[in-house]
């Protein structure tokens, strides 16, 4: 009897000792793959870490060579970051200004222009120009970047455009200077051509007659674009508008209007007035003003096919006036609209169609029209024609006629 109690003891205890056994090389296998896959983690946690620190040193070595300025303020308007060019460009000392608000920028003269600005609050700003000293400009832009949890910080960059702006200097006096030197010659040519013509030194042959005319025609071309080129040069040094009056748009469209009867009539073109009664006058400088509606009639003219209409248009909403012209010309490209109002810009189809022209009318027109406060825009569609308009603002102190 005890025999067997100590045989099932004995089985029992080796039965035991198999499953620790068995328990123990589970244990150990697991580990063993447990130790596998942590040391898998910790290579790719390394990899992770060394990615990380490569793109950190990258967005660090980013940051400090950046050739403009770079300034980061926080979510409680206090500088956390500054790169070196913002520190030679504005003259500053970071260690009096990290963590500072960015008001203490007012401590550097050269920021304080800067800080001017901001003061109306950390808004989103794209290339605003700013004096900083004399002949010292720069283009502020400052950008929202969202970081999420409701937390804003802002990326100001200051771009140093001193250079660009004196060589911008150098070009529009030097515009100037060679515009004035040439009129003078050209109107004594255009004096000289008419006194030949009336026959003040004798009479001429139908031959000549024509030559001189040519010759004439040719000096008034380059007159005109002598007057553009003086006009641009008086906007890039800002001073374009030289004397303001009360005036009639309905007149101003009549005398430019006049101008164009003759090529009206040779390419025997239509122009539709439609001119409201008791329409407003507004203030504005009348012979700006007249260049702006002739340089819209002139390319209405030029590039409208012949025995087509041209309708002009006046509204009043009793805020501003627009001025509407429409034509059945050659229309403009889709693809070249959005260059339309810059300078010198002439669209492929209409080199095509006239050779002549300088690429300045709609350029100056458009500067013309919001020197007074108003707004210039166009509708167009190739081979189908185009209307532009502008809107002028309304005095209140203007009168009704």
């Amino acid at each position: 009897m005890w025999i067997n109690t100590v045989l099932i003891i004995i089985i029992s205890l080796c039965v035991i000792s198999d499953f620790f056994l068995v328990i123990s090389v589970y244990r150990r296998k697991h580990l063993k793959k447990e130790k596998a896959h942590l040391t898998k983690l910790l290579e790719k946690s390394e990899e992770s870490r060394i990615k990380i620190e490569a793109e950190k040193n990258t967005i660090t070595s980013i940051f400090n060579n950046f050739t403009d300025g770079i300034i980061i303020i926080d979510e409680r308007d206090k500088i956390t970051l500054v790169n070196p060019e913002a520190i030679k460009i504005l003259e500053l000392d970071t260690e009096k200004l990290l963590g500072k608000s960015f008001q203490f920028m007012t401590d550097f003269k050269k920021a304080k222009p800067i800080t001017s600005i901001l003061e109306t609050g950390l808004k989103n700003i794209r290339r605003k120009e700013i004096k900083l000293e004399k002949n010292f400009i720069i283009e502020l832009s400052v950008i929202p970047l969202d970081l999420g949890r409701n937390t804003i910080n802002h990326l100001l960059i200051i771009h140093d455009v001193s250079k660009e702006k004196m060589v911008e200097n150098m070009k529009t006096e030097f515009v100037s200077l060679v515009a004035h030197q040439i009129r003078t010659p050209l109107s004594m040519m255009k004096w000289s051509m008419s006194m030949l013509k009336k026959g003040d030194f004798g009479k001429i042959t139908k031959k000549q007659d024509d030559i001189i005319e040519h010759i004439y025609q040719g000096n008034e071309k380059l007159i005109y674009l002598v007057n553009d080129l003086l006009d641009m040069s008086h906007i890039e040094e800002g001073r374009y508008l030289f004397k303001t009056d009360f005036i009639d748009l309905r007149e101003t469209i009549t005398l430019a209007m006049y101008n164009y009867k003759d090529r009206l009539k040779e390419k025997n073109i239509k122009v539709i007035f439609e001119k409201p009664d008791n329409f407003p006058q507004i203030l504005a400088d009348p012979e700006k003003i007249k260049l702006a509606i002739q340089n819209l009639i002139d390319n209405a003219v030029k590039y409208s096919p012949k025995k087509s209409k041209i309708i002009i248009s006046l509204e009043n909403d009793e805020q501003n006036v627009k001025f509407k012209i429409q034509d059945s010309g050659i229309g403009i490209p889709e693809n070249q609209q959005q260059k339309i109002f810059t300078e010198f810009f002439r669209g492929s189809n209409t080199i095509k169609e006239n050779s002549s022209g300088s690429g300045l009318g709609l350029f100056l027109t458009k500067n013309i029209i919001e020197a007074h406060g108003g707004k210039i825009g166009f509708e167009s569609e190739e081979n189908k024609g185009s209307s532009f308009y502008f809107t002028l603002p309304i005095k209140k102190s203007t009168q009704s006629y």
